[in-house]
């Protein structure tokens, strides 16, 4: 609706005002003329706004349009003036005196600047004025706009492909020895990869071929991550290779692929060339290895295909759209038998594209009336054009339909490369920083995250986005565009300035209407070798990815400071710096940092960046020392440092009640940090990590020691504890403290190399909220574990990592509502314990680097599993083991 839009514009430039209400004082009574104006212009629009009929829907868009451009140019003159005056406050008392007279004149061209903004607003609202009262007065014309709540989507609503499906899976069942590849080839939107992911989930296949691997390469792909990307599979040293050249991360994969029997799938192949430089890596080791590939293209797909036979995919019928679309928007309910006549011209209408019927599935939900499904059905975007393979007016038809909020939010989702996995942790702090998620009446920040998760969820509800990896609490972990989507949403955000995705020409930056800047690739390089300075003063944001971490020259923190003073969002996390220029430090507006450097020393100049949010922080050392006084940056949220930060006490002189922060994400500190007087400023973290000697953590000390006061973290839910030998004089942990020791919401526990010994295990059982368990690199030691009487009520994954561990034994009532084990290095382990079967909720079982012997147990549990599965289809089971020949 076009009054949200202007709200959340208007709050935009309000939360400007508030937040620097004693650096504006210059200019703060033009910038409240502007805001008063703004909001008496919002009025207005909200009462048109009822009436929004489809004629006159143009009117409101562009005002919309205008006063987002109106907005933009304000905060640009109000973000400028700011800086000026940082940068006047920070100079000594003679310069700020010479500087006097030149100061004072900014500040008058800043004020004048507003008031000629003002004279826009007033302009805009004048030359629509006819328009927005004719809205006012017209309610009988009103269009229905389709509000929606939509249901919880899951991955695997598949219609129409079984037949299909089961010819794919008996050629890759075919009993010869030989490596054989098999293409798939259809159009954009037919649902290659659906049936491609229907076929990878299939539990004969699962069991046939224990080693599995999807790889994902799209237009732009890059031959070096992908393999990095199959090695992860193996190693989780992948970065051991990262300074190898192409053709020598092939071999790698090829080392770890020849002794088994593989099936790998290579999604969204573009070209011969680029199936070319793949295929190196797969070994023809006469074990009966697939590769099954995906593409557009019939001249890829026969010169890959062993048999030169690629299969074609067929369009779904009408009647298979049909179903295809109440399956999306009705789930497992009752479609009403009057949307039919509709509903079925609308699967005409997408002429047999899956892409097409989840995408318009998506503007509909089960509450939604039968004249909102005729709307649906009359629009003619919703006609398909098979020839044109074009989708834009369709997507724009959706994307018309969502809520106001939510269309920079979709829109950013291109900001990430093609076929990009997407953290959905960093995108929705994003998303925050970049101020799409709008304000709540309290401004708290968890409301800012609940409801940038809801964006998220809401998103992908309407088929706009897929879920890739969930966690094993259901949370979405990571997700993807599919790429003729994303090829809107760039062309979408192109036209709306909203970001500019550069080939690394440093003269396409000089545009004054970008407001965020991304350079992907190999692109960076071309960036930052440019003789040309780049510029552009009104870029928030700088966001680079990359394949590899890239060496940078001191030169970049003097360059780009200067020329994008107003940064708000600079995510740069695989380009590293050995040092930081000063210049860097008059970033005032960053609030998303993530950078890589080869620092010990986190300096006092960072409480300069006073609006920082959240801070990704990467470094060579194990170690680093915070000198900045964190606990004046109010407005941090979330740390994440990959060294033992030691942390500042908080200054004495001041109350603890008035410096304490709102941060949620704390890893990793050392333990010498756990004091009391540090988490007393942080009351509402809800992750923590520990790195080094953990010994200082847990030795008592005059009756009490430091994990005590983690205790008082009432809200923490997530807690990591690593025991570093390399840090300081690591000795041996004695042992785990006990359960009423541990804060009382834990729902996830992680130990690593912590050596407690396995009669202790018992401990972790009696946390009553625990869901989550990872014991990595010898967590516990010992030869027996025996968890017989020992239940844990909540555990949903369990995964131990590297331990002596040989004999162990559990009862069914140890785990009852386990889905997820994973045992990895347990080279000495003898069986898994055979309860495991009698687990109604287990779902996944992998294996990683055992022995025979524990392989064997497994095997008998998954042949339990599926023979129950079989008998009353309770759901798929998957199971793995890596080597495949244990």
């Amino acid at each position: 609706m076009a009054d949200a839009a202007i709200s959340l514009l208007v709050n935009r430039l309000a939360q400007v005002v508030e937040e620097n209400a004693t650096l504006i004082l210059g200019i703060r009574d033009h910038v409240e003329e502007l805001v008063s104006d703004l909001n008496s212009f919002q009025a207005i629009l909200k009462q048109a706004s009822k009436h929004e009929s489809s004629n006159d829907n143009d009117v409101l868009r562009d005002v919309v349009d205008k006063i987002r451009s109106v907005v933009n140019e304000a905060e640009d003159a109000i973000d400028k003036y700011l800086v000026d005056t940082r940068k006047h406050k920070s100079k000594g008392t003679v310069m700020r005196y010479l500087d006097k007279v030149a100061y004072y004149s900014k500040a008058s061209d800043a004020a004048k600047q507003i008031d000629a903004i003002k004279g826009r607003v007033a302009k805009i609202r004048k030359d629509h004025d006819s328009g927005l009262r004719e809205l006012q007065r017209d309610p009988n014309e009103a269009q229905l706009f389709l509000q929606r709540k939509a249901p919880v989507v899951e991955e695997d609503d598949v219609v129409g492909f079984d037949e299909e499906a089961k010819t794919i899976k008996d050629r890759l069942l075919d009993k010869t020895n030989e490596m054989m590849v098999i293409s798939i080839v259809g159009m954009a939107g037919l649902g290659k990869t659906t049936l491609t992911k229907m076929v990878f989930n299939d539990t004969q296949l699962q069991y046939e071929f224990f080693t599995r691997i999807w790889v994902y390469v799209s237009k732009t792909f890059s031959r070096r991550q992908i393999f990095l990307d199959i090695l992860s599979n193996f190693t989780k040293k992948t970065k051991d290779y990262h300074d190898l050249s192409d053709e020598l991360l092939a071999n790698k994969v090829k080392e770890f692929l020849e002794g088994g029997k593989y099936f790998i799938v290579v999604d969204d192949v573009w070209s011969q060339q680029d199936w070319d430089h793949l295929k190196s890596a797969f070994p023809r080791n006469m074990k009966g290895s697939r590769v099954l590939l995906t593409t557009r293209h019939e001249n890829v797909a026969s010169h890959a295909d062993s048999s030169s036979n690629p299969h074609h995919l067929k369009f779904l019928t009408n009647d298979e759209s049909w179903e295809l679309l109440k399956t999306k928007v009705f789930r497992k309910e009752t479609c009403p038998h009057e949307v039919n006549e509709c509903g079925r011209l609308i699967a005409i209408k997408c002429k047999g594209l899956p892409l097409a019927v989840v995408v318009i599935a998506g503007v509909l939900n089960k509450n939604s009336t039968s004249v909102e499904w005729k709307q649906v059905a009359d629009n003619p975007f919703a006609e398909i054009n098979r020839e044109k393979q074009s989708y834009h007016e369709l997507v724009k038809w959706s994307y018309d339909h969502l809520p106001f909020y939510t269309k920079d939010c979709f829109l950013y989702l291109a900001a990430f490369p093609t076929g990009h996995n997407i953290d959905s942790w960093k995108l929705m702090r994003l998303w925050i920083a970049e101020g799409f998620i709008p304000p709540t009446e309290g401004g708290y920040t968890l409301d800012l995250e609940r409801t940038a998760e809801k964006y998220l969820k809401d998103l992908i509800d309407r088929n706009l986005l897929m879920v890739l990896n969930r966690r094993a609490d259901g949370q979405i972990k990571t997700c993807r565009i599919h790429d003729t989507l994303h090829e809107f949403c760039k062309f979408e955000a192109g036209k709306k300035n909203l970001f500019h995705s550069t080939d690394g020409n440093r003269l396409e930056t000089n545009n004054s209407n970008y407001r965020r800047l991304c350079v992907h690739h190999s692109h960076i390089m071309k960036f930052l070798a440019s003789d040309k300075k780049p510029s552009g003063e009104n870029i928030r944001s700088f966001l680079s990815s990359s394949s590899k971490e890239v060496e940078v020259s001191n030169e970049f923190w003097t360059t780009i400071p200067k020329a994008f003073p107003t940064l708000r969002v600079l995510d740069i996390e695989y380009l590293k710096f050995q040092v930081l220029s000063k210049e860097f430090y008059h970033l005032y507006y960053l609030r998303y940092l993530a950078i890589s450097t080869d620092l010990k020393i986190l300096p006092k100049q960072f409480n300069n960046l006073w609006n920082m949010q959240t801070l990704v922080f990467k470094t060579s050392q194990n170690t680093i020392e915070v000198k900045a006084d964190i606990w004046s940056l109010t407005k941090l949220r979330h740390v994440l440092i990959n060294a033992s930060a030691q942390l500042p006490p908080p200054s004495k002189s001041t109350k603890p009640s008035s410096l304490a922060m709102d941060l949620q994400t704390l890893s990793t500190i050392s333990p010498s940090s756990c004091t009391e007087e540090i988490f007393a400023r942080i009351p509402n973290l809800q992750k923590l990590g520990i790195r080094g000697n953990l010994s200082e953590l847990l030795e008592s000390r005059g009756g009490s020691c430091l994990f005590d006061n983690i205790r008082s973290l009432d809200h923490l839910e997530n807690l990591k504890l690593l025991h570093d030998a390399a840090i300081g004089q690591a000795s041996k942990l004695r042992s785990i403290p006990r359960a009423e020791k541990f804060p009382r919401k834990l729902r996830k526990l992680t130990l690593s190399s912590t050596s407690f010994e396995w009669k202790d295990m018992y401990i972790l059982g009696s946390l009553e909220e625990l869901e989550i368990l990872k014991l990595e690199e010898n967590a516990f030691r010992g030869e027996f574990l025996d968890l017989s009487n020992v239940s844990f009520k909540h555990l949903q994954l369990l995964r131990m990592g590297r331990t002596d561990l040989v004999s162990w034994t559990a009862s069914k009532n140890s785990f009852p509502v386990l889905k997820y084990l994973h045992l990895r290095h347990c080279a000495n382990l003898d069986a898994v314990p055979p309860a495991f079967a009698e687990i109604e909720s287990l779902r996944v079982v992998e294996l990683f680097c055992t022995n025979s012997r524990a392989a064997i147990s497994a095997r008998d549990i998954f042949k339990q599993k599926q023979e129950k599965e079989n008998t009353d289809r309770s759901g798929t089971f998957v199971f793995s083991i890596y080597p495949p020949d244990q």
